[in-house]
């Protein structure tokens, strides 16, 4: 193989990779799931016990289930729904960004107001960060599919 045919099979696989879509029919079992995962999510919090362990994998669950719904196809799937797509992305992006720089600054700030004494600064969690950017994302999406 000379160099242009590897260079060109990465490209191609670069471009399937980015082009990969679910069949329509999983945003709905993705909704499904991410609804019944929040839920359960919720009632854990009024069963006594040390749940933590089954509340990171419901957590996990609930960010597969948006990811899924990110990944699954429109009915009409064409180049305005990918410009969607690519204006959604890179807003939730750059949100997720400043989302993670800023917030951990604010909550110190406001920490610093209401209780000095428990003012520490943390960072976010990955889960934060993710739910932010996925669900920025679905905001954006179809706030873009409704103005068109």
């Amino acid at each position: 193989m000379n160099l242009n045919s590897i260079k060109e099979h990465d490209r191609k696989s670069a471009q399937r990779l980015l082009n990969f879509r679910l069949p329509t029919y999983f945003k709905k079992i993705g909704w499904i799931a991410f609804f019944a995962l929040l839920t359960t999510l919720i009632l854990t919090k009024f069963i006594d016990g040390d749940l933590e362990l089954l509340k990171d994998i419901l957590r996990r669950f609930m960010l597969a289930a948006l990811f899924v719904i990110v990944l699954a196809k429109e009915n009409i799937e064409d180049e305005r729904i990918q410009a969607f797509r690519a204006q959604a992305f890179s807003f939730a992006f750059l949100a997720g960004v400043l989302y993670t720089l800023f917030q951990p600054l604010i909550n110190w700030i406001a920490f610093k107001i209401v209780k000095p004494e428990k003012a520490a600064f943390q960072d976010l969690g990955d889960f934060q960060i993710l739910w932010v950017m996925l669900m920025i994302y679905l905001m954006f999406f179809y706030i873009l599919k409704k103005q068109d």
